[in-house]
């Protein structure tokens, strides 16, 4: 039985990041499109380009903040990766909702040597940070998990 109700399609994933490592990065894009298809598939949507819902979403923001405790030789060195996405969902053309999400992964380290690496992303950090922000993404879109 078809129920359009239950038809979806991204459309795009645009990366408006405007500085830093991963600014313009298609790579980025694409990986988030990935996410975001495997997120609405798990909430019982089926992809299809002719679908009458549509999502287009803006990567906003991406940026890793860090945290420094320095005591003698003791290091304890805290990174966040904070990615903001921006989605928008289309139903036969017209716009029918928007939403700002806003998530994070971090990585403490420690140790007894003051080692700077300094503003470098984190895989595992960042790839957390984009799931948590697409799971809530389609969450607050679409109201359903």
């Amino acid at each position: 039985m078809y129920d359009a109700d239950e038809h979806i399609w991204v459309e795009s994933v645009v990366n408006n990041v405007k500085i830093g490592k991963l600014a313009g990065n298609r790579n980025l894009e694409f990986g988030v499109k990935n996410m975001l298809e495997e997120y609405l598939q798990e909430a019982g949507y089926d992809l299809a380009s002719d679908a009458q819902y549509k999502l287009k979403v803006n990567i906003v923001y991406l940026d890793v903040l860090t945290t420094k405790t320095n005591i003698s030789v003791f290091h304890k060195g805290e990174e966040e990766v904070v990615v903001r996405l921006q989605g928008i969902l289309y139903k036969e053309g017209k716009k029918e909702k928007e939403v700002v999400v806003e998530e994070s992964s971090s990585e403490i380290s420690m140790s007894t040597l003051i080692v700077d690496e300094g503003g470098k992303f984190n895989q595992t950090s960042l790839s957390n940070a984009l799931k948590k922000a697409s799971d809530k993404l389609i969450t607050k879109l679409l109201g359903k998990k």
